[in-house]
Order: structure tokens, then sequence, then C-alpha cells
């Protein structure tokens, strides 16, 4: 019995791509496991400029229905302690809060929290990567010795980001992202975030260490989990400009 090799090879490629999830697929898998219901955290935030100076931060965290809302209010050091940011309708909204005039003022998303690497666009919900980015899984790569989904995202005209392309490296194992590159019009990388110390914490994958570079500048920030739990549960009105003035 003869076989076509051509069409045996088109068959077997077939297969594969049949079962290699699309990007739309592993992207709804990443968000469902990055997005408890709620959250209360301790973090420490680490600042390291291009000089090599670091400035340390501690602060509390919250968020409430699946990350459509946020809390951040500086602990230490003095300086900054009471500041408080909120952000609503995942992202989109941003105020921040400043104890010593005890004025509110409004953000924008690109703005950077407290001089580190980070905007509030990169703290904002996971939900809107659909929205901003075309998704296509480049299929998988070992990064780091682990098989990741290679997922690339092109801008749609409802992204608002700064970064019109991204590369994802998503772990085949549990859909968890372990770094996210993100690139300028010139398809240069920008900035590098690294999800590092994952452990499993009420259930969810958590990395404990969240390191963002910014190639450009040679600047760095981490943030630290501390502490963590998805099973606190946010008072009424505890995402309003009242508790943002507490």
């Amino acid at each position: 019995m003869r076989y076509n090799l051509s069409r045996l090879f088109f068959l077997l490629f077939s297969i594969t791509l049949a079962q290699q999830p699309s990007g739309d697929d592993i992207i709804d898998k990443m968000v469902e496991i990055m997005s408890p219901e709620n959250s209360q955290g301790i973090m420490e935030q680490i600042v390291t400029s291009s000089n090599g100076q670091s400035r340390t931060y501690l602060l509390e965290m919250y968020s409430g229905n699946k990350s459509e809302k946020a809390l951040m209010r500086y602990l230490k050091p003095t300086s900054v302690k009471g500041q408080t940011f909120l952000m609503l309708n995942n992202g989109d909204d941003i105020w921040t809060y400043f104890p010593r005039t005890r004025r509110v003022r409004k953000l924008t998303s690109n703005a950077k929290l407290q001089g580190s690497d980070f905007t509030f666009d990169d703290m904002s919900s996971d939900e809107t990567w659909k929205e901003d980015y075309s998704v296509e899984n480049l299929g998988l790569e070992i990064l780091n010795n682990v098989e990741c989904w290679k997922l690339e995202g092109s801008e749609t005209e409802k992204n608002t980001s700064d970064y019109p392309k991204v590369l994802l490296y998503v772990r085949a194992s549990d859909f968890y992202p372990i770094q996210i590159d993100y690139a300028d019009p010139k398809d240069r990388i920008e900035k590098s975030l690294y999800l590092e110390d994952i452990q499993t914490i009420d259930g969810y994958p958590t990395a404990m260490r969240i390191r963002m570079k910014n190639h450009l500048e040679n600047s760095e920030t981490i943030m630290a989990t501390k502490e963590m739990s998805y099973s606190w549960e946010p008072p009424e009105g505890f995402f309003s400009e009242r508790n943002l003035k507490k």
C-alpha cells in the first residue's frame, strides 16, 4: 500500500493545529485563573533607577469584582504614608488622594505608580486583553526551562495603551503567564514584565514577585507580595471616594 507523503504530512500538520488552542482560548484561561472575585494583600515596592539608587515602599492593596475595582494605600515611608489610589471600571477611572493637602486628583492610565516602572495601565484588570489586542498563538516554546505558549498581541482599534504589540509567554501546564514583553511601534521591546516565585494561594497561582524591567531607561521595579488572601470580602462602599480619603 502506497502512502502519499505530502498528504500524510498535511494530515499530521492539520491534527497538530486542531490540538493547539487559539490565542483567545489561552487568554480566556489566563484571565480566569488571574481574576479571583476579591483580593487583599500587603506589597513591598522596590524602585531601582538607572543610576542604581533604590527606594522601598510598603502598601496595602485591595481588589473587587474580578479586579474591576482596586484600591492601593501606601503605609511606608512617612513621606507617602496615606497616599491612596482608587481605580474603577477596569482602570478607566483613576483617582489619587494626597493626605498632606487633602486633595483628590484624577489621573490618566499612563501615569506611573510612585515614579516606578509600572503605569496604572499595567496594574489594571486583565479583562481588557481581548479588547486591546488581537492575539495569535505562535506555538510552544521553552522559556527558562518552562514549556510555554508564545502569544503575539497586535493592537486593535480599541487599544488605549502605549504599546501596539505585546508578546506573552503563558505556562502550558496551567495557563499562568511568566513573561510579557511590551513593544513600541518599531517592534523594539521597551519593557518586560516577569512573574516569578509562583505559589498557590487559596487555589489561585500567584506570583510572589512581579518585576518590571524598563530596557530603555535601564530601571526596574519589583512588587513583592508579603501577604495575600482571596477570601476577603469588601464592605459596602469600600471602593469609593469616601474610603479614598481615610
